[in-house]
């Protein structure tokens, strides 16, 4: 799948949460060396609730991220055909989508 398909699906899926039950979105990308096997990063979001959200560039698969984020509901497991190095253009085309849609009332969480 591509990215802008991705980024899409994502943001909806965030709008659209209403449940308050840990919920997760996982992105893994194509290494393209191997032709076809799952590059060694990916992006998670994660909702602690159907208002907020985290988005996140990992330097590791989905199924390395940890029992904590193992065991929360996965809402959707995504292979993007682009690159690994396009994790933060679809973190940022994502939050961009969610900040512009004008139903949405998920709210970012970030780190600072």
């Amino acid at each position: 799948m591509k990215l802008e398909a991705i980024a899409g699906n994502v943001a909806h899926a965030i709008k659209d949460r209403s449940t308050d039950t840990p919920f997760v979105l996982a992105v893994e990308f194509t290494d393209k060396d191997s032709k076809g096997k799952s590059a060694t990063g990916c992006v998670i979001a994660r909702m602690s609730d159907h208002q907020h959200y985290t988005i996140t560039s990992n330097d590791f698969r989905y199924m390395d991220a940890g029992k904590d984020i193992l065991a929360e509901e996965l809402g959707a497991f995504f292979e993007c055909d682009d690159d690994l190095d396009q994790r933060q253009a679809l973190i940022d085309r994502v939050n961009e989508l969610v900040a512009q849609d004008p139903d949405n009332d998920a709210e970012l969480i970030t780190a600072d």
